[in-house]
């Protein structure tokens, strides 16, 4: 039954390759395979399958599945998210002619991520990984007459290529080691044979497909790509399947010394991406620099050894990541703008409204939203530790700031045409959203049970006590007060009038990575273009060899005649000179 679960995304986007020219069929299938996949996700077999592949020079490959409690949780998320994601596509996708296209490759790109979730070996895992970074590269450039979809689509490959190159790096070391690449067999003798390097290269493979700083600058360009895309791709996909990874893994790189790196490198990202929030204007990439934030701290919390803290989070913000994405994607097709600053009337749709509302409060962090104890698990690990502590609280207001600047920037009064395209926002829409705004509320209980669902999984427990829960609160009131002051009131005030997004660009960091990127570039280009040169002139010197010996061959063909006669004379001149030679040495 758990193999059905991945083919009947394939198979329904097959079947939307082979129906009719009528492009509305697509989006019935699409639902219809994803649906589908959900119902038979309870009767998934629970445990570790593996089948023999093949077995070349003594070696034995094999391809493994896992569906323990930490897959069953991915896999719940992308198939109860992807379901909504599709059926809010039905409403916001209204180009017949993209339509089918759209859809086939959302249904690769869901296949892959759950043949990820599912992977019990580095074999399936890297399989599902290269599927996943071909289909995000289709999707994020599915506007391909769009040159900043091409240009976006083009950089997500090459970063995430970085990360696929280490990723295969590492497997071949952990082969070589371990004589296995099934995940049981590594953990299980990793005090024996494990060195530092397949870490490393695990890592670099981490940050580059979970957006960890300095190769995060790929998301936020990715937001070229449709918003439902968008949507998945933040929320329950390929962002997290880095993140997914350290988890899972959690004791190999503890036992490879790499948590400190890891907790520098989450550190580095969580600023990235609240400078990034706060300071952009574009109303998605808000939404991107926040899920780099994310990110970080999920990874913070994984070095941090709160590993409960991190799936908890990693759990939570599936939920209101894809509403608030939604929540974009109504306001760009009502206002048909991309600028914050140019964005209005989100008041007008009650249900966008409110439903945004609740997604912006669980980001922020208020009670009882799951964000709430998403930031209550995260800052428990920290409680004994002031500084980090200190830091953390940071976190918390400029998140709950950064956040309601979103959304006091789309609450201006609404023109005439804008208001009626909020009256006509598609039912489908408007569903998905509120299933979203309610699953992060009630999503808040889980907090409750994930301790006894993860007992094996290890590292420090999660709690909400009444000081954490507290001082959380005020933190994420005073970061709403400010965004309220600066940019809720409808009234010019003097913090109004300072625009503190104009102050982030000072350490703003897109501009400074990407040059950093094209300086990297040209120094690879450069060292290239020296290679060539060098290939060139050895290449000359080559020919210049094989010349000298043909022209040598035919100055020797001469003493080739054929002529007996010729032959002896030489012979004899041969014999006369070694019998000089010897003589003379008497």
């Amino acid at each position: 039954m758990t193999p059905l679960i991945i083919l009947v995304p394939l198979l329904a986007a097959i079947l939307a390759i082979a129906v009719d020219k009528r492009h509305d069929h697509a989006k019935y299938i699409a639902i219809a395979g994803a649906l589908i996949s959900l119902v038979l996700f309870p009767m998934a077999d629970g445990g570790i399958e593996g089948i023999t592949w093949f077995s070349i020079g003594g070696v034995q490959l094999t391809i493994t599945t896992s569906v323990l409690p930490l897959n069953y949780l991915l896999l719940s998320l992308v198939l109860t998210i992807g379901v909504l994601i599709l059926v809010y596509s039905a409403g916001f996708m209204d180009l017949p002619s993209e339509q089918r296209r759209y859809y086939i490759e959302m249904l690769a790109f869901e296949a892959a991520m759950l043949a990820f979730a599912m992977a019990g070996d580095f074999i399936v895992l890297f399989i599902a990984w290269e599927f996943l970074s071909l289909t995000s590269y289709l999707l994020i450039g599915f506007w391909y007459d769009r040159d900043k979809a091409i240009s976006a689509a083009r950089k997500t490959i090459t970063i995430i290529l970085i990360g696929d190159i280490a990723l295969l790096g590492a497997m071949v070391v952990f082969q070589n080691n371990f004589h296995s690449l099934q995940f049981s067999a590594i953990l299980g003798n990793a005090g024996t044979g494990l060195t530092v390097l397949p870490m490393l290269l695990l890592l670099v493979a981490v940050m580059a497909k979970s957006a960890q700083f300095p190769l995060q600058e790929w998301l936020p360009d990715a937001m070229e790509g449709p918003t439902p895309v968008s949507a998945f791709l933040h929320s329950t996909t390929m962002v997290k399947a880095g993140v997914f990874v350290t988890i899972l893994l959690f004791p190999l790189f503890s036992a490879a010394g790499l948590l400190p790196v890891m907790l520098v490198i989450g550190a580095a990202t969580v600023a990235v991406g609240i400078f990034g929030a706060t300071r952009e204007r574009h109303i998605k990439r808000v939404l991107a620099y926040s899920t780099v934030q994310e990110l970080g701290l999920m990874l913070v919390a994984v070095a941090s050894n709160a590993l409960l803290a991190a799936i908890y989070f990693f759990f939570a913000q599936s939920f209101y990541k894809a509403l608030l994405f939604f929540s974009a994607g109504s306001a760009m097709k009502a206002t048909d703008k991309e600028d914050l600053s140019e964005m209005s009337g989100i008041k007008r749709n009650k249900i966008v409204y409110i439903t945004t509302l609740f997604g912006v409060l669980a980001l922020a962090g208020f009670v009882p939203f799951d964000g709430f104890f998403a930031n209550i698990g995260i800052d428990s690990a920290f409680s004994m530790n002031l500084v980090a502590y200190a830091l953390m609280s940071l976190v918390s207001i400029a998140t709950s700031f950064y956040i309601f600047r979103w959304m006091f920037k789309q609450s201006k009064k609404a023109n005439a045409r804008v208001a009626l395209n909020y009256d006509s926002v598609p039912k489908t829409m408007s569903y998905s959203m509120i299933v979203l705004a309610a699953a992060a509320l009630v999503a808040s209980a889980a907090f409750f049970v994930f301790p006894s669902v993860f007992s094996g999984i290890g590292g420090s427990t999660i709690n909400a006590n009444v000081i954490d829960a507290g001082v959380e609160t005020a933190l994420v009131v005073s970061g709403a007060y400010i965004g309220y002051a600066i940019y809720g009131q409808q009234k010019k005030t003097r913090l109004s009038r300072m625009e503190p997004e104009y102050m982030f660009n000072q350490v703003y960091t897109a501009v400074a990575i990407n040059a950093a990127y094209a300086h990297v570039a040209s120094f690879v280009e450069a060292l290239a273009e020296g290679v060539a040169y060098v290939d060139a002139r050895l290449n000359s010197a080559m020919d210049w060899i094989g010349h000298g010996m043909i022209r040598l061959s035919e100055r020797m063909r001469m003493f080739a005649s054929g002529s007996i006669n010729a032959y002896v004379a030489l012979f004899a001149i041969g014999v006369l000179v070694i019998v000089l030679v010897v003589v003379a040495t008497l």
